[in-house]
């Protein structure tokens, strides 16, 4: 799948991240650029340095050295007033959804306007009516409109973070991070979010950084895939015809005490099925 040229608005260069005193090494020289509107889907073992990579675009993270730029802000040299500034534009997705349950699936997305208001909010009603019927269309989104006054620990997991991307796209954010969207979901309901993201992509020319364990989810939706293996990157790639499947069992590849190399993951051979 290919895109038309279109300007950076994440810029990452020579990012390292060391943990305990640097004794682990978590992101090592780390550097790529993501274009507006591109779906970017990184791909690596559990401890590949996936969410920390994630972390360190809207600051959770301060790298131990490099550079990190998004929407034109310097995160590691921002202030605090800029990072929350940047962090309006940035919405996040997490594993575990971070949703309130005993709240209405409305209620949890109007939160995602909070940075627009000044105050506390309790209960739906207190909201605009403006943004409670933006809330709707963000549920309608994501095929729940239905549920909007239901409470969000009554819904299924994939249900429950249909919800979590739509108080995301509440935000309106010209990025969208997802870390690890569909590790607790079955491979269909994997398939409807990644979906959503992608259509959000698509039709709101959002731009989304998602990290996967599932190769086969990140062949069939993303524009461009990015390997990570022990913190470095080594793959970086258009998803088209031209996808070389060898590169990206390197990615799953670890070494055994005697030096041998393992796969880790078998990766469909078949051409990538690209939607529509």
């Amino acid at each position: 799948m290919t895109q038309n040229a279109r300007p950076d608005v994440v810029r990452v260069r020579n990012l390292r991240k060391e943990f305990d005193d640097g004794k682990v090494v978590a992101l090592d020289d780390v550097s790529f650029d993501v274009p507006e509107g591109q779906l970017l889907v990184i791909i690596g073992l559990s401890g590949s340095g996936k969410s920390t990579l994630l972390r360190h675009l809207n600051g959770l993270h301060e790298p131990t050295s490099g550079s990190v730029e998004v929407l034109g802000t310097d995160v590691v040299a921002a202030t605090g007033k800029e990072l929350r500034n940047l962090r309006r534009d940035v919405g996040f997705v997490f594993q575990q959804f971070n949703i309130v349950g005993r709240l209405s699936c409305i209620e949890n997305v109007l939160t995602g306007a909070l940075g627009t208001l000044r105050g506390p909010r309790f209960g739906a009603r207190m909201y605009p009516k403006q943004l409670r019927r933006q809330a709707i269309e963000q549920l309608a989104r994501v095929g729940l409109a239905d549920r909007a006054w239901q409470r969000t620990d009554t819904l299924s997991g994939g249900q429950q973070q249909r919800v979590a991307i739509a108080r995301t796209l509440m935000q309106r954010p010209r990025i969208v991070l997802a870390d690890e969207p569909v590790a607790s979901l079955d491979p269909e309901i994997s398939g409807q979010v990644m979906d959503v993201l992608f259509r959000c992509c698509v039709e709101d020319n959002i731009t989304v950084l998602c990290s996967l364990h599932q190769v086969d989810l990140a062949i069939d939706w993303a524009h461009r895939l990015v390997g990570l293996r022990d913190g470095k990157v080594v793959l970086d790639s258009p998803v088209d015809g031209s996808i070389d499947h060898a590169r990206i069992m390197e990615v799953y590849q670890r070494l055994d005490p005697t030096g041998a190399k393992l796969a880790e993951y078998a990766v469909d051979q078949q051409p990538a099925r690209i939607p529509a």
